[in-house]
């Protein structure tokens, strides 16, 4: 029998291109929705194996099946603890955050030295909280697929501007440079607002860990498929065997840098989730004591999208600065 006739049509279609993957020589983990006999849904995880004669041609393959339906229903319960748990802190935290900024101003009263240092801690720890749930709320809904990407044709050099300028403040408050190196007029097809976060997010991740007087270069070039971004700091570098774990959920390059950097381990697994979403592809690298460097591609636009949107762009300069 043909592996068609045994799957059906509509399984067979979802099968094609691992069967055409493994049957080249690559081993192949996906996984599968189908409905069981009891008629109750099953999510498994297949691994194909090719079988590989003396000669190296692949004679067949094999089949590894598990079912990973408990775990994923685990997950599934988790994803919704942490959402309800998630909004039911963004209300009274927003609270407590715009009640200490009140106070800092002093309009209710002066403190003492000890009272003034004691609140700058709590509003800064209060902040913190803030971006930690408002980054795992974003996850959450990226995740779960409950955001549609409204992509359109974009001015890359658009949003890298608009994404330094957004940064620029904490790029200052660090001493840190920004520049756009090599300014294109290249164009994608991605959702503008998600976008910018995704860069956003690379931009503060790469400021945060380099030192005062050096520089963050952001670059993008068109390749033969794709567009490639690639944001570069000048910090310590990232050790070879953290590369892909950094793009995980609360991951750090050591466990000490989300206290010292206030950040919230969310940030780059937000970018992985943002571009994987738009087809692209997110990654890492580095040389201890040379800083870091972080790609992502873009899908070239299609054919005779809609009209141009995320800013005209524009030539800038070292310090954050640019022309028109």
């Amino acid at each position: 029998m043909t592996l068609q006739a045994v799957w059906q049509d509509a399984s067979y279609e979802r099968m094609r291109l691992p069967i055409q993957q493994v049957l080249a020589g690559e081993e192949v983990t996906f996984e599968n929705e189908l409905t069981a006999q009891d008629g109750q849904p099953r999510t498994l995880n297949v691994t194909y194996i090719p079988d590989v004669g003396l000669q190296g041609q692949v004679k067949g393959f094999f089949a590894l099946t598990s079912d990973i339906s408990d775990r994923k229903a685990i997950e599934r319960m988790k994803d919704e603890f942490i959402s309800v748990v998630s909004h039911e802190l963004r209300t009274p935290l927003t609270s407590m955050h715009s009640a200490l900024k009140i106070l800092s101003t002093g309009r209710l009263g002066l403190l003492s030295q000890d009272g003034q240092q004691m609140l700058e801690i709590a509003d800064e720890n209060t902040e913190r909280l803030v971006r930690l749930v408002n980054s795992v709320l974003d996850l959450q809904r990226i995740e779960s697929g409950d955001v549609t990407m409204e992509k359109r044709l974009c001015d890359a050099d658009g949003l890298i501007v608009q994404a330094i300028e957004a940064m620029q403040p904490m790029a200052q408050q660090q001493g840190v440079a920004l520049v756009l190196s090599q300014p294109s007029a290249l164009q994608i097809w991605a959702d503008a607002d998600y976008m910018l976060q995704a860069l956003t997010n690379l931009l503060s991740n790469a400021i945060k860990f380099s030192q005062a007087g050096r520089q963050v270069s952001i670059t993008v070039e068109a390749q033969s498929e794709q567009t490639l971004f690639c944001i570069r700091d000048q910090g310590p570098g990232i050790p070879a065997e953290k590369l892909e774990s950094i793009f995980e959920r609360f991951q750090q390059v050591d466990s000490s840098d989300a206290r010292r950097k206030g950040g919230t381990g969310l940030g780059l697994t937000i970018c992985r989730e943002i571009i994987e979403q738009h087809g692209g592809h997110i990654w890492a690298e580095s040389q201890l004591g040379q800083g870091s460097s972080f790609f992502f591609t873009v899908p070239p636009p299609p054919p005779g999208p809609g009209q141009p949107a995320g800013g005209s762009g524009g030539e800038l300069l070292a310090g954050g600065q640019y022309g028109s």
